[in-house]
């Protein structure tokens, strides 16, 4: 029984090691996802003026690297009849959708969906904003459009009326890529558990912190075999008796 109670009060003090081996293969984790972040991001982006009945396809965005969020556009402008779709959906109030499919580092990314107001992406001058979100293996999980600038604060009820003439810039997809990491939860500071552990060991040990446990609490180990003990005689008695 001395050797069970010397056993379970090493448990005690190993627990915060056992800790601190968890927070070091975390950690090795951590920093392996954080070297697959710089892979590249191969996508083909198609967009709908139809609420998603019917996709054409706007062009490619590579993603060179997935850290910095450096990138290259190849898309192509809109058509004036394009545009003109664009403009009716905003009349409606209706919105404007991309598809994204695509490569990142030779396996498939998947079916992404996103869309933002057609409004908005008429007053932004086509200037959208398209967020990729990364999770912990640099691996994309999710895509979000929005526009560059905030809108006006001008009524848009009745929708906007741009200039819809055929100029290059007009019709033009201005695009920027940012990259949205997940973020890392907190870590516990196992280093400074540790050695509040290890200082009140050594204060049980030298004397200097008085046990304040109750009678049971210390011999509770050595109580309950002689009360087992006494109650298995008790119940084995009557029987002998009998005999």
């Amino acid at each position: 029984l001395i050797l069970l109670d010397s056993l379970l009060q090493e448990m005690v003090f190993t627990k915060p090691l056992l800790c601190c081996l968890v927070q070091l293969v975390i950690s090795l984790t951590l920093c392996r996802a954080e070297q697959e972040v710089d892979g590249e991001i191969l996508l083909h982006v198609q967009h709908s003026f139809d609420l998603g009945q019917t996709w054409t396809d706007r062009g490619s965005i590579s993603i060179h690297n997935t850290r910095s969020g450096a990138s290259s556009h190849d898309q192509v402008p809109l058509l004036p009849d394009e545009k003109a779709a664009l403009q009716e959906q905003c009349g409606v109030q209706g919105v404007y959708m991309v598809k994204l499919t695509g490569q990142q580092a030779g396996t498939d990314v998947g079916l992404h969906r996103s869309y933002t107001s057609a409004c908005m992406m008429l007053e932004a001058g086509l200037m959208d904003l398209l967020t990729l979100n990364i999770d912990w293996r640099g691996k994309l999980i999710g895509v979000a459009l929005g526009v560059q600038q905030a809108p006006s604060s001008r009524n848009t009820q009745q929708g906007i009326k741009l200039d819809l003439t055929p100029s290059q810039d007009n019709l033009s997809f201005k695009t920027k890529v940012v990259m949205q990491h997940m973020e890392n939860g907190p870590v516990p500071d196992t280093a400074a558990f540790i050695q509040k552990m290890e200082e009140e060991k050594r204060k049980v040990e030298t004397g200097e912190v008085k046990d304040n446990r109750s009678f049971l609490a210390k011999y509770w180990m050595y109580i309950v075999p002689v009360v087992l003990f006494m109650a298995i005689n008790g119940a084995a008695s009557p029987e002998g008796g009998g005999n």
